[in-house]
Formats: structure tokens, C-alpha cells, sequence
């Protein structure tokens, strides 16, 4: 299911118009919980339901299977900042193999670290981070979920690592 016109979307894209624009030959996945985030959209007449009358925007569940990786994957990197509905859109686009398309940056992070073909409108390259426990005064990432540092006592803080 490697389609170029195949997407795993975000509500953000909706909000910029992007699959009202695009031709018919594009699809758009989205979960029950982006959907939730968007039904609200109307351009000229009810846009959305029209779009998926035509399958151009399709509503799939993401299996929990695929949203545990995407939990594990966000407590590995350090960045457990995603909603209910940025994880469901990172699972289905493992559980589909397409491309997830969104410019939420913390989304992205964490479908990059899970080697999900990612596309931001608008960006070309984009930078993958993680967070750890850092010591400000030892200098030292530590790899331990403490809150002091096991050498020296300080507060440890969250800090990012490129």
C-alpha cells in the first residue's frame, strides 16, 4: 500500500485545507479520533462528509498493537507528549505502510524514530530529537528514570539530545 497519494493525516492538515485542494487520486487516512478533532469543518457545504462520501478520506481504528509501539517509542526518546489522536495516526500509518502527512513536529519526532516515511508541507528536512535526564552539573545524560543525580545529588532536568 506504498501509493505516492496514500496518507496517514493529521487534524493540522485538514485546517490548512490540504485534501480539499488535492486531486481525486489522493486518499486520506484518518482515525475515529482525528475525526472527532475535525467534523466541525465546513467549506462551502459540509466539505468533509463529501470527501468521505467519494473515499477520499477514509476512517480506519489503528490497531492497539500499533499504538503500544508508538507509546514505547515516545517513553524511549523521552517525549510522551502526544494526544490520543497524533498516537492513533502514527499507528495506522504502520498499520498501512503510507507516509504520515502532519507539520505537528512532536508527531513527526516520533514517527521518524519508528522509520515512518514522513511528509511536512512546506519542510524539507526535518530533524529528529529525544529527550534523557540530564545532570547540569556532572555534564552527563543519564540513562536511569531518577530525579537526582546518582553521582553528585543534583536535580536532574529534561533536556534534549540531537
Amino acid at each position: 500500500m506504498d501509493s505516492p497519494n496514500r496518507f496517514a493525516t493529521d487534524a493540522n492538515i485538514f485546517y490548512m485545507g490540504l485534501p480539499f485542494l488535492t486531486t481525486s487520486t489522493y486518499t486520506y487516512y484518518i482515525t475515529p479520533q482525528i475525526y472527532d478533532e475535525i467534523r466541525h469543518i465546513k467549506k462551502n457545504v459540509d466539505g468533509l462528509n463529501l470527501l468521505l462520501i467519494t473515499k477520499k478520506v477514509v476512517v480506519m481504528e489503528a490497531s492497539n498493537e500499533n499504538i503500544v509501539k508508538v507509546r514505547k517509542m515516545e517513553e524511549q526518546i523521552g517525549r510522551n507528549v502526544l494526544s490520543e489522536a497524533d498516537q492513533s495516526i502514527v499507528a495506522l500509518g504502520i498499520q498501512l505502510n503510507v507516509p504520515v502527512l502532519s507539520t505537528d513536529f512532536s508527531l513527526v519526532n516520533v514517527a521518524k524514530h519508528l522509520s515512518i516515511q514522513v511528509v511536512i508541507p512546506g519542510k524539507k528536512n526535518f530533524v529528529t530529537r529525544s529527550s534523557g535526564k540530564y545532570c547540569s552539573i556532572c555534564k552527563k545524560f543519564v540513562t536511569k528514570n531518577l530525579e537526582f543525580c546518582e553521582y553528585c545529588g543534583n536535580r536532574l532536568i529534561v533536556k534534549s539530545k540531537t
